[in-house]
């Protein structure tokens, strides 16, 4: 392997190899997103218990999950702009120090009220921690291992999503704020983030594309970072459709064992980690991007057509692991395409713009499924698979469109 594709770029920096505890640093702070909701899960019924005497608790203790999410879609762009501007490091150390502060919150406070309104503000350092640490592992490496880390960022996320929420039933048994302790983990990232990371500048490859953007003639693809985006909603949509609704297909089923669901939604979390590492390492470095999207979606898709006609516990569950194989193939697929399309002077914005959509796609999940499954008469696994047939069509697009190319 060429070792100059793990220097970090930049005329200055040539010295600098980013390791093991750079890459660390910054998949762990990538990972703190799963935060947001895995480990908070359990305990929302005590919290339900203790706000019962709060006017419309019913719907306000379940934003404290979703709050957060729909900050990040509205605001990871212009975190990514800032921190093209602004610079990166800085403003991952200031963030870093926020996000416990707001995370922990809802520690100390008894306001319903002030607990949501924390929660929207540790959306807003969410989109800066998930966004900035994204671009600089697009910073810090190029080729073959950037799409290596960039799936790990996506492995390291499903595999804390799975260890998360069986510890958040467990830190649950204190109470239902001691879940919500775990956010001071940043308080350890910080001082990291300030001993190992550099402020990234750009490589030779780079330089042209700076001096471009600063005469306002950049050579960059804006109408293909608008395509990329509108994916993105699609890959937001479809990445959360088993987090949301895989429990209510099993009750469709009659199948109400919390053990049984839960294990169907490990074996899923199972499947997104072998995705991310099969793109990683086998699919990522041998195919081009057409191919990658064209294997990604058709897993993902036949997974939800699965889904859609599955009698039993069994096929379901298998369903569910075809579709987790898919998912976690897209996730790295889609963000490592957006980083080769950017220029270092548009990395941040670009990034920024790539987590908006996918956030927002994420946040509409519940209301399109809900809206498919009253189109489909009541039923939530035709509306899952009417997503599913939309993948698969966009998985021959992908595939025709890689063929071309290739001849």
């Amino acid at each position: 392997m060429d070792t100059t594709e793990a220097l970090p770029l930049g005329r200055g920096a040539l010295a600098r190899k980013p390791g093991f505890m750079q890459a660390a640093v910054l998949l762990v702070t990538a990972g703190l997103s799963v935060l947001v909701t895995a480990v908070l899960g359990p305990s929302l019924p005590l919290m339900q218990e203790h706000f019962k005497d709060v006017p419309g608790a019913d719907y306000l203790v379940p934003l404290t999950m979703t709050a957060p999410m729909l900050t990040m879609a509205c605001l990871s762009i212009f975190a990514g702009a800032l921190s093209d501007r602004w610079g990166r490091k800085r403003m991952l150390i200031i963030a870093a120090c926020l996000y416990a502060a707001f995370g922990t919150m809802p520690m100390w406070v008894d306001s319903l009220n002030v607990i949501i309104a924390s929660r929207v503000l540790l959306g807003a350092i969410e989109a800066v921690l998930m966004t900035v640490s994204t671009t600089m592992i697009g910073d810090y490496y190029h080729g073959a291992q950037r799409g290596k880390f960039m799936s790990l960022q996506t492995t390291i996320s499903a595999a804390s999503a799975f260890l998360l929420n069986n510890l958040g039933g467990l830190i649950a048994e204190h109470g239902w704020r001691a879940p919500y302790g775990v956010y001071a983990i940043s308080l350890v990232l910080a001082p990291a983030m300030m001993v190992f990371l550099w402020e990234p500048v750009p490589g030779h490859d780079d330089e042209e594309a700076r001096a471009a953007a600063t005469r306002g003639d950049a050579p960059w693809r804006p109408g293909l970072l608008t395509f990329v985006c509108a994916l993105a909603v699609l890959l937001g949509i479809a990445f959360l459709t088993v987090p949301v609704h895989f429990g209510y297909l099993f009750g469709a089923i009659g199948v109400h064992s919390p053990s049984q669901i839960g294990a169907a939604y490990g074996l899923n979390s199972l499947g997104v980690i072998a995705g991310t590492l099969l793109f990683g390492w086998v699919i990522g470095p041998r195919l081009p991007v057409a191919f990658q999207l064209a294997i990604g979606c058709l897993l993902a898709g036949i997974g939800f057509v699965l889904m859609r006609t599955a009698p039993d516990y069994a096929a379901l569950t298998l369903a569910g692991v075809v579709n987790g194989v898919g998912a976690g193939m897209m996730l790295p697929t889609m963000v490592t395409w957006a980083m080769r399309i950017l220029p270092f002077a548009r990395r941040g914005m670009g990034t920024g713009a790539f987590q908006s959509c996918l956030f927002f796609g994420m946040f509409v999940n519940p209301v399109l499924i809900v809206a498919l499954e009253k189109h489909f008469d009541g039923s939530r696994a035709a509306g899952i698979g009417g997503v599913g047939f939309v993948l698969v069509a966009l998985a021959v697009v992908a595939g025709v469109t890689g063929l071309r190319h290739r001849d």
